[in-house]
């Protein structure tokens, strides 16, 4: 039986070694508490010498106890409980073998408990000794400030004292466990033995029985005398393991497979206010950086789980040496290593693996784009890319060719760089990778960054990027830039770079005010028609969607989520009576139109409405609201009804909130109008920039009872995709499972019991989930429903 514990995890401290010395000190200790027992039943069976026979049958059933201990040993298990059997056959003529108890068994077991537990219980105090004060070492270690050099020679050559102290102590306790585990065999074996002779001897009675046993007990002193030479072997080994102290080195495994396999000691500092330092055992492999801790918690945290989001930066800032930093969109993290090699070691590790991450992906991307047959992913000096044939692998560089058509795409939206192989799905931007950094750096809650060859693309989001795009938003964003503010180029400093987004994006210096407009409406600045300049009234222009019918879109193009990317816009054909009052129709007195195209124009309430003009023109416009009211979250709330994503970027770049309650439209909020307007697009659009989904209006009704109303299916599946709460009551106790059935909404009703029946499946005992289940059940019904996305609600009474 070798040992189980290997010896360089020994030397190196690893939590696997401390795990498996916890488990082996376990035994010991169960193992000392059942030969306790033992002890102390044959005293009670000596001393009480009338209730003998009574207490020899406790002590076969506490041999039943002890064979426990040899569950992972099935030869000692075997004779052990061979042993307990005939014991328990020769119980009836053992009245008179207290003096052999007291001279042979007792002694022996004693002996062991007393001599052979306790040294290794010595040893173990020795460990623990030398592991705390190894452990204050290494953090003094650490903390040496690199520009004492006498200090830091002083530490180091304490650490390395104390480190090779440390190995030997380890290997002296880990030996001793050894040789006690080996020991106990033969011990316990033998002196089992030697009783089971004496009380053949003794009993004259039990002749016959023990003849009977006499073939296995010379086979089981063979087998005794074989474990004793085995353990003089395990003796000798574990004296010449010391000679391992010296040449031990934290160890560097790389793995054969696919990945970079890295383990090791790092100290790490926490993101509480107190900057503690903490030294954790971390692994780096399947793209990810996972670290836990020595001892007490088996579980472990991971740090990055996708590598191919971080950089790599050197910490030359601090006293701390061989200190460096993991930044990621959202975090960084700083660690230290032990030495300089082993910085070394990590960071080059560490670049690697994220090198090695992000090649893995662009070599799957372009592995799958050669086995095309038929078409290949090209890029030229414009940035066009190739038309590809329709099918599964070719929807996501059909949804690149287009997004990069529209006007400005085909450069960076910040630096004017070509490629734009990245996107900001909230701010609706292309950009390159350089710019990409900077925006990851501002936070999710101001731009969130995507691949467009790496990333999988849900269709609302493509539609987003589709409706803005780099001209639309730099209108708003670019609208009033000083010529001494020195822009971001292709080849500019990194510096000069985040300046000029953290001006346009965070700071937004650039856009036009909310004053200025006001100013500009009730001034008349825009006098494009005949009309009186002073207007009082201003309207969002509504936008319908028509698919084009150019000779690229009708080209076998119908993918759901892709066939309505090059959509023209036109005024809207539906109506929404809480918003427009038939009252308004028929006025003729001038207001302010907010196009679609950013621009401020004025128009003639009711001008369209001559003979033949159909409802749905004379319903081309969302408001009719007081100039003096204008403010970002009215125009917002506006925009959001009108379907029209330009002023609803418009209005957010202005500070509109989200979540700001129209008081005088029942308490709804922004995406409660997008709902109402029938469009996808402008839902998932306050959802990318942080609208709350569960909001409830003046009738308690959510986003979710709204859509289900009206059976807006893609809207539905947008939501539910964003945990959206069906089990939310309106006033009148309704939740939208009520309503859809209520309504007859069959595909609706589809998806609300399935997604009720993945909570359930998520919070059952068995642990079974369904969400991979639920959300490919969401997105073939999203990919089915965006052919139809766009349709408007009837004209209900909202």
């Amino acid at each position: 039986m070798g040992p189980k514990i290997e010896l360089y995890e020994c030397l190196r401290d690893s939590p696997k070694f401390r795990l498996l010395l916890d488990q082996e000190e376990q035994r010991i200790d169960h193992l000392e508490q059942r030969m306790e027992k033992i002890l102390k039943v044959c005293t009670s069976m000596i001393e009480t010498g009338k209730t003998y026979v009574g207490q020899q049958s406790l002590f076969a059933n506490s041999l039943w106890d002890l064979s426990a201990s040899f569950r992972d040993d099935p030869d000692v298990l075997s004779a052990l409980n061979k042993l307990i059997h005939s014991l328990q056959e020769m119980n009836k003529f053992h009245t008179t073998l207290l003096d052999q108890v007291s001279r042979i068994f007792l002694k022996n077991i004693s002996s062991f408990v007393k001599k052979d537990i306790k040294a290794v219980r010595d040893y173990k105090s020795h460990f623990e000794d030398i592991s705390k004060e190894y452990d204050n070492v290494l953090v003094r270690n650490s903390q040496v400030p690199r520009n004492k050099p006498q200090e830091v020679e002083e530490v180091q050559n304490i650490l390395f004292a104390i480190k090779s102290c440390f190995g030997h102590q380890t290997l002296n306790y880990v030996n001793s466990i050894y040789v006690l585990q080996s020991k106990k065999r033969h011990e316990i074996l033998s002196t089992l033995l030697s009783y089971m002779h004496a009380r053949t001897a003794y009993y004259h009675q039990g002749e016959d029985l023990c003849h009977d046993l006499q073939p296995f007990f010379r086979s089981l002193a063979n087998e005794i005398g074989n474990m004793r030479d085995e353990t003089r072997k395990i003796e000798k080994e574990v004296e010449d393991s010391h000679k391992l102290v010296s040449n031990s080195e934290d160890t560097v495994v790389q793995n054969g497979n696919k990945s970079l396999k890295l383990e090791g000691y790092l100290f790490k500092r926490t993101s509480n206010a107190f900057k503690t330092w903490n030294r954790r055992w971390f692994y780096l492999f399947d793209n990810k950086l996972v670290y836990r801790r020595r001892t007490g918690d088996e579980s472990e945290t991971i740090m990055e789980d996708d590598l191919r989001i971080c950089t790599i930066k050197p910490v030359t800032e601090g006293d701390r040496r061989f200190c460096f930093e993991i930044v990621s969109p959202s975090k960084s993290h700083i660690l230290q290593a032990d030495s300089e090699e082993m910085y070394n070691i990590w960071t080059d590790a560490l670049q690697k693996a994220i090198g090695n991450a992000i090649q893995m992906v662009l070599n799957k991307s372009q592995g799958e784009s050669s086995n095309d047959q038929n078409s290949c992913f090209r890029t030229n000096d414009s940035s066009h890319l190739s038309r590809v044939d329709n099918n599964n692998k070719s929807q996501k560089m059909r949804m690149l060719e287009k997004i990069l058509r529209h006007p400005g795409n085909n450069l960076c939206a910040d630096c004017k760089s070509p490629n734009p192989y990245w996107a900001s799905i909230n701010l609706g931007i292309l950009m390159c990778i350089e710019c990409s950094g900077v925006h990851r750096s501002l936070g999710v809650h101001y731009s969130k960054v995507r691949s467009l060859k790496l990333d999988d693309w849900e269709p609302e989001v493509i539609k987003v990027i589709a409706e803005l795009g780099n001209s639309v938003v730099n209108k708003i964003y670019e609208y009033n830039v000083p010529k001494e503010v020195q822009r971001a180029s292709e080849y500019c400093s990194g510096t000069q770079r985040e300046e000029w987004i953290k001006s346009k994006y965070v700071d937004k210096k650039f856009i036009k005010k909310i004053e200025d407009i006001q100013s500009e409406l009730l001034n008349g600045a825009s006098d494009e028609s005949n009309v009186p300049t002073r207007i009082r009234k201003w309207v969002v222009e509504k936008i319908r969607r028509t698919p084009t019918h150019s000779r690229e879109s009708s080209d076998k193009d119908s993918d759901a989520g892709f066939s309505d990317l090059g959509e023209d816009k036109k005024s809207d054909s539906m109506s929404l009576s809480s918003f427009n009052e038939d009252a308004t129709r028929n006025d003729t007195r001038p207001v302010w139109l907010f196009g679609s195209d950013l621009s401020i124009k004025p128009m003639i309430r009711g001008q369209s409405e001559k003979e033949g003009d159909t409802e749905e023109e004379k319903d081309s416009a969302v408001g009719d609201d007081d100039v003096s009211s204008l403010d970002s979250n009215i125009l917002l709330y506006k925009a959001s009804a009108a379907d029209n994503l330009p002023v609803m970027c418009q209005a957010l770049a202005l500070g509109a909130d989200k979540n700001w309650p129209n008081r005088k439209e029942r308490d709804r909020y922004p995406l409660h109008g997008a709902v109402l307007s029938g469009s996808v697009i402008a839902c998932a659009y306050l959802l990318l920039n942080g609208a709350k989904i569960n909001v409830q209006d003046q009738n308690g009704r959510t986003p979710l009872h709204l859509a289900t109303r009206e059976g807006h299916t893609a809207q539905v599946c947008l939501f539910l995709k964003y945990k959206a709460d069906q089990h939310i009551e309106d006033e009148e106790g309704k939740v939208p499972l009520s309503m859809a059935e209520q309504k007859e909404h069959a595909d609706i009703v589809t998806l609300l019991r399935l997604e009720r029946l993945n909570e359930e499946m998520r919070d059952s005992e068995s642990g079974v989930s369904g969400s991979d289940m639920f959300i490919d059940v969401v997105r073939d019904f999203s990919r089915l429903s965006y052919l139809n996305s766009e349709q408007r609600p009837s004209n209900t009474d909202h």
